[in-house]
C-alpha cells in the first residue's frame, strides 16, 4: 500500500507539475495552426492554437469590437495560416498581481500573436464538434433575443454559465458574501437540473421512473457543454451518470471513490484542471460535504441544514481561498443561507423555464422575463439593504503553505469531532482554526523589517512604505492608468489593491500626492472607496478636492510625523502656477538611508532646492518626472550623489522615458538604477540601520546596458 501511495504521489508529481514558459521565444511565427479555443470578449478575439511546425500553443490576440465583421472560417478545429511576431504573454510584475503568463503557461500556452488585421489569418475546415459550439452559440443568442436584458444577464449567467452580461457591481456584491458559487455554474445548478427533469418525467406521470433516469443519462452530457463544462459542472454531471449508471451493473461504489476516480480521469484528461481554482475548490468541497454527511443528515429542519452545508462548504476552501484572494467575508454564511434558497428554489428553475419558453413560446417568455427582471431587482435590493452591515472583510494576505496546512488540519480534526457529537471538541478544533489564521494575519505586527515598495504600474509613480512592526503604512502617490484608457479603476484593481491586500494591509495610515497629474493621483479616489485612508497629505497648492478622507495641506518647511516617522517637505514654496513643479518633494530616512521622493519637479525647482538646502545629501533618489530630460540636472545628480536611483516607467512608453541623458548622468555617478520597466517592482527591505534591494523580475544588467545603448 506504501508503496502505491508512493507511486501516485511521484506520478502526480511529475505529471501534474505545472509547466513553465520558455526561456526562449521564436520571434516569428509563420506556419500552419490549428484552432483549439476561440474567446470573445466586448474589446478582444483570443485565439488558443497549435503550431503544428513547433508542437506548441500560442495565444492570437485580435483587438476587433465588432464580432460580426470577423470572418466565418475562424471555427474550433481549423486549419490556419498565420504570420506574425510572436511576443510574450503579459506576466506579473508585481507581488499580489494576477499572472496572466503563468495561467497561460499551466494550460501549456507560450507566446501571443497580436494580429493588426484578421486578414493575417486565413482558415478553412473546422473539427467535428464545430457544430456544438455554433448551436450553443445560436441557442443563446436566440434566447437574448426573446428575454429583457436584465433577465438574460441572469440567464447567460444561471443557465449558459456566462457572467459577462452581469453588472461589474454585482458581481462585486456577490463576491464581497462569498456567493460567487451562485453565479458560477456548479453543483447546486446540475442537482436542480437533475430533479427539474426527473419532476417533470416521472412526477407528473409522463414516463417513468427508468425512462426518466435514461433521459437524465443522455441529457447531462448535453447539459455539460451546454453550460460551458467547467470543472465543477464536469464534476456534477459526471458525478450523476455514476450514479445513474452504476445500479445496472449492480455494482455499490462509494461516493468518495466516484469523486477520486472523476477527479483522476479529469486530470489524466486535462492535467491543467489541477492549478485551476475551480477545480479545487469544487473537489474540496464536494468531499468535505460527503464525509459530513452523518453532520447534517438528522439536522431539525432545512434552515439548519442549510446553514450548516454553507459553512463546512466556506470552511473547507478557506485557507485556499485566503491563499489565492487575501480576504473573505466572515459573517458571510447569514448571506448563503439566506441567499442560496431563494436561488435555488426561485431564481434559476425559473431560469431554466425561460429558456424553455423562449424556444417554444416567445412572446410568453418577454412577458415573464420581464416579471423576473423586476421582482429579482426588488428583492436583491432588499437584500443589499438588508445585509450591507454585513459587508466586511478580512484582510488577512497571501496565506503561506504552511499555515494553509495547519489550518486545514484543524478544520480536518473540528468536523472529525463534529461528526462524532463531540460538540465540545468541535468548538475547540473551530477555535484553533481561527486562532491560526489570526496569528498569520499579526506576524507582520512582531516583525521588526520594513519595506519600501516602488510598484511597477506604467507611466506613473506609486510607493508603499511599510514601517516595521506594522507601526504604520504610507503611500506615496497612487497613480491611474493612461488617461485615454476607460476603466479608470484599472490600476488600482489590479495593481495597487491586490498588492496591499497580499500584504494583508486594509488601513493608510497616510496616502502623500505629490501632485493632481493622474500618473500620480489617478488611483486615489478608488483607494479612498476601498480602503480606511486616515489622511491624505498634499500640497497646498494641490487643486483637486478628495471626499471622505481628512485632508493636510503642506508646503516647504513643513514636518509631517506620521506615526511617529518624520518626513521634511522641502518644496514648493510657491505657486509656480504648473501642477508639475508644484510637486511636493519629500525626505526620510529608512533603514539608516536618507530617501527623497522628487514628483515631477523641473531642472529649475531643482536648482531652487539645491540654492536652498546646499548642503544636502541623498542616499536614494526617487528619479523626477519618469526620467524625463526636462529634470535630474549634472548639478543635481552631483550635489545628491546618490548611491541608488529609482525611476517608475512604462514600457515603451511614447515619451521615451527614462531619457538617455538621465541614464548616462547617474552612471558617471556610479548610482545602482532600478527601472520598474527592466526590473518589475523594486522592493527595499530594511531592520534597524541597514537594508537590501530586490526586484520582482529577473534581471541581466548586460542585456540592460545594451537596451540602453540602443
Amino acid at each position: 500500500m506504501f508503496f502505491l501511495i508512493l507511486l501516485f504521489f511521484l506520478f502526480g508529481y511529475v505529471y501534474l507539475s505545472p509547466p513553465t514558459s520558455p526561456s526562449i521565444l521564436p520571434t516569428h511565427l509563420s506556419s500552419t495552426v490549428v484552432i483549439k479555443d476561440l474567446e470573445y470578449t466586448s474589446q478582444t478575439v483570443q485565439l488558443v492554437v497549435y503550431d503544428t511546425q513547433t508542437k506548441d500553443h500560442r495565444l492570437i490576440t485580435y483587438f476587433g469590437k465588432e464580432s460580426s465583421a470577423l470572418p466565418v472560417s475562424w471555427k474550433h478545429g481549423a486549419t490556419c495560416a498565420v504570420g506574425g511576431e510572436v511576443k510574450p504573454i503579459d506576466g506579473a510584475t508585481n507581488p499580489g498581481e494576477f499572472d496572466y503568463r503563468q495561467f497561460m503557461a499551466r494550460q501549456s500556452v507560450h507566446g501571443q500573436v497580436e494580429l493588426s488585421s484578421p486578414n493575417q489569418l486565413k482558415c478553412e475546415g473546422h473539427s467535428k464538434i464545430t457544430h456544438l459550439y455554433e448551436a450553443r452559440v445560436a441557442l443563446m443568442k436566440k434566447v437574448e433575443g426573446a428575454l429583457s436584458k436584465e433577465a438574460f444577464a441572469w440567464v447567460a449567467a444561471l443557465v449558459f454559465g456566462e457572467q459577462d452580461h452581469l453588472e461589474e457591481g454585482t458581481v462585486q456584491w456577490f463576491r464581497d458574501f462569498n456567493l460567487s458559487h451562485i453565479l458560477a455554474i456548479s453543483g447546486l445548478h446540475v442537482g436542480l437540473f437533475i430533479t427539474g427533469v426527473y419532476l417533470l418525467i416521472y412526477r407528473l406521470g409522463i414516463g417513468t421512473k427508468e425512462q426518466a433516469k435514461v433521459l437524465l443519462f443522455l441529457m447531462l452530457p448535453m447539459y455539460a457543454f451546454l453550460a460551458g463544462a467547467a470543472p465543477s459542472v464536469l464534476r456534477a454531471s459526471l458525478m450523476a451518470v455514476c450514479v445513474l449508471l452504476l445500479p445496472y451493473f449492480r455494482l455499490k461504489v462509494p461516493l468518495t471513490d466516484i469523486v477520486s476516480f472523476i477527479a483522476l480521469g479529469l486530470l489524466i484528461v486535462s492535467p491543467s484542471y489541477f492549478s485551476q481554482i475551480g477545480f479545487q475548490f469544487s473537489f474540496l468541497v464536494t468531499f468535505s460535504l460527503i464525509l459530513s454527511f452523518s453532520v447534517f443528515s438528522n439536522s431539525p429542519n432545512v434552515w439548519v441544514t442549510s446553514a450548516q452545508i454553507s459553512l463546512i462548504s466556506q470552511l473547507s476552501i478557506l485557507p485556499i481561498q485566503i491563499h489565492y484572494f487575501y480576504e473573505f467575508n466572515p459573517l458571510s454564511l447569514v448571506a448563503n443561507v439566506l441567499l442560496v434558497p431563494y436561488f435555488s428554489f426561485v431564481v434559476i428553475p425559473f431560469s431554466i423555464v425561460l429558456v424553455i419558453t423562449s424556444l417554444m413560446v416567445p412572446a410568453v417568455s418577454l412577458f415573464l422575463s420581464a416579471s423576473l427582471s423586476q421582482s429579482n431587482a426588488l428583492v436583491l435590493q432588499f437584500f443589499e439593504w438588508g445585509l450591507e452591515p454585513l459587508r466586511i472583510s478580512w484582510v488577512v494576505g497571501e496565506m503561506s503553505p504552511f499555515y494553509m496546512i495547519l489550518s486545514l488540519g484543524a478544520f480536518i480534526c473540528m468536523m472529525a469531532m463534529w461528526s462524532q457529537n463531540r460538540l465540545r471538541e468541535t468548538i475547540v478544533a473551530g477555535t484553533g482554526m481561527v486562532v491560526i489564521i489570526s496569528l498569520f494575519s499579526m506576524l507582520p505586527y512582531f516583525s521588526s523589517k520594513g519595506t519600501v515598495t516602488m510598484l511597477d504600474i506604467g507611466q506613473g509613480d506609486t510607493f508603499v512604505i511599510e514601517l516595521p512592526y506594522r507601526k504604520g503604512v504610507i503611500i506615496v502617490d497612487a497613480a491611474g492608468p493612461p488617461i485615454f484608457t476607460e476603466n479608470k479603476r484599472k490600476t488600482a484593481d489590479r495593481i495597487i489593491l491586490p498588492f496591499l491586500k497580499s500584504r494583508g494591509i486594509d488601513t493608510i495610515d497616510a496616502l502623500i500626492v505629490s501632485h493632481e497629474d493622474s500618473d500620480h493621483n489617478g488611483s486615489v479616489p478608488y483607494l479612498i472607496e476601498e480602503l480606511n485612508v486616515e489622511a491624505l497629505v498634499v500640497s497646498s497648492f494641490y487643486d483637486e478636492e478628495e471626499t471622505g478622507v481628512k485632508v493636510a495641506r503642506m508646503e516647504a518647511g513643513d514636518v509631517v510625523e506620521i506615526k511617529d516617522h518624520r518626513f521634511e517637505i522641502l518644496h514648493p514654496y510657491e505657486d509656480t502656477q504648473d501642477s508639475n513643479d508644484n510637486s511636493l518633494v519629500l525626505t526620510s530616512a529608512f533603514g539608516g538611508k536618507k530617501w527623497m521622493f522628487t514628483g515631477d519637479i523641473s531642472k529649475e525647482m531643482e536648482a531652487q532646492i539645491m540654492e536652498r538646502y546646499p548642503s544636502l545629501d541623498i542616499d536614494i533618489l526617487k528619479i523626477g518626472h519618469h526620467g524625463s530630460d526636462t529634470s535630474t540636472s549634472e548639478e543635481w545628480v552631483t550635489m545628491l550623489n546618490p548611491s541608488v536611483a529609482l525611476i517608475s516607467a512604462g514600457r515603451n512608453n511614447r515619451y521615451g522615458h527614462p531619457h538617455a541623458d538621465v541614464l548616462k548622468r547617474l552612471e558617471r555617478n556610479h548610482s545602482t538604477i532600478y527601472v520598474t520597466s527592466e526590473h518589475g517592482s523594486v522592493q527595499y527591505t530594511f531592520s534597524g540601520q541597514s537594508g537590501t534591494f530586490s526586484s520582482f523580475l529577473s534581471y541581466n544588467a548586460n542585456r540592460s546596458k545594451e537596451k540602453r545603448a540602443n
